[in-house]
């Protein structure tokens, strides 16, 4: 019987144009790799788990000695649409008011955590991931009086614009001209696709912010998987589930898994036997979130397995250890007995925190850096398929 592998990806991926079928190419290449006189090709089909609701379908499927076997299938599961669809109509200025908001209500906790790590060992690289949010932010908002003492300046001299440009004696032409335009023409120069990006990143972070601290969506993302996960058990009788998530979308598993004041559903306790996560932000949100992981039910301890993929680079994805080290997990999901087996990726020696990668963004890269654009490039996914054969899960 085939095994089934449900890819959740994460939530910038549509933007970086990943998708279940490179996933699952990769998977096909580390099963070439490792096997003799056998050819593996890929059919990729659509399917409505529910009215409205699609899943592409990937099977992988062996032909040896004029046989054919389909021996691994990825559905993925779809929820980017439904996460930020309350804030699609929103324009861009907007979006940035919000984004700047979010990091400014969490300003406190990201200083309290440089001083008081509470067991969370990344709170230098984290702070970094939200001041650029909010240098991102900023340089959208200073735009606008930019723009217009821009639209002034075609009519008068610089040196003649008053009020309302000055506040507090504070002369904002000054400081537009001075700090606001070149920082802005920095980051635009810096940041390719920087337009994008910037609507991209703050739609999803606030939709992120919400589903994390006020649960919208998330009945009705679960709901969702859960749907996928029945459709898959009744269509693929006595299959064995795999969940290959990525980002946000292994916190999203999580809410599966584990859910939160509930109880995992039959089909998820019958079927589900791998958690497979890569760059999970699980420490991320346990610093900024405390209360996030609390309350969560654990039955599903016993019945998984838990493989998780981690950059020390990445200043997203967690290890969980008690430090920034390559290593053993030390602890699992909070109250948990479950413990994941890990697996360090590394794509270039290791790098401490310096003023050119700030700059460069380089730590916040690395999360996107687990395989390459290219479906022949290498990536972590020959270590999780090794895992899995070391393991007996395949």
């Amino acid at each position: 019987m085939a095994k089934i592998g449900v890819y959740i990806t994460g939530l910038g991926e549509t933007f970086h144009q990943e998708s279940v079928e490179k996933y699952a190419t990769r998977f096909r290449n580390e099963l070439s790799y490792n096997s003799i006189g056998a050819i593996f090709e890929i059919k990729t089909e659509k399917i409505d788990y529910q009215e409205g609701k699609q899943s592409t379908v990937v099977s992988i499927i062996e032909k040896k000695d004029t046989k054919e076997n389909v021996i691994y299938k990825f559905y993925d599961f779809k929820y980017r649409e439904i996460l930020i669809e309350k804030f699609n109509k929103y324009n861009i200025l907007y979006k940035n008011v919000l984004l700047f908001v979010l990091v400014v209500k969490k300003f406190p906790i990201l200083l309290k955590r440089l001083f008081f790590y509470n067991g969370y060992n990344r709170t230098g690289q984290t702070f970094y991931i939200f001041l650029i949010f909010l240098i991102i932010s900023l340089a959208i908002l200073f735009m606008i009086p930019s723009a217009i003492i821009a639209f002034m300046a075609l009519t008068t001299k610089l040196t003649e614009i008053q009020l309302p440009f000055k506040i507090a004696n504070i002369d904002l032409t000054y400081f537009s001209v001075m700090f606001v335009m070149p920082l802005t023409t920095l980051l635009l120069l810096i940041i390719p696709r920087s337009k994008e990006i910037v609507t991209s990143l703050a739609t999803e972070f606030a939709c992120v912010d919400s589903y994390i601290q006020y649960g919208d969506q998330s009945q009705l993302i679960l709901g969702n998987l859960d749907l996928l996960i029945e459709y898959i058990s009744e269509t693929n009788i006595d299959s064995k589930i795999h969940i290959h998530s990525y980002s946000l979308g292994s916190i999203l598993a999580l809410d599966l898994l584990y859910p939160i004041g509930n109880v995992p559903s039959i089909n998820t306790k019958k079927s589900i036997e791998l958690f497979i996560t890569i760059g999970t932000p699980y420490e991320f949100i346990k610093a900024y979130y405390t209360n996030f992981y609390t309350n969560r039910c654990l039955e599903m301890d016993e019945k998984l397995k838990w493989i998780n993929v981690y950059s020390i680079s990445d200043a997203l994805a967690t290890n969980f250890k008690k430090d920034g080290t390559i290593g053993e997990s030390e602890f699992g999901i909070e109250g948990s007995s479950l413990k994941p087996i890990n697996i360090n990726y590394e794509i270039s020696p290791i790098q401490d925190f310096s003023l050119i990668n700030f700059i460069t963004l380089y730590h916040l890269k690395i999360h996107q850096y687990y395989w390459d654009a290219s479906t022949n490039g290498q990536s972590c996914m020959r270590m999780v398929f090794n895992k899995m054969k070391e393991e007996e899960l395949f």
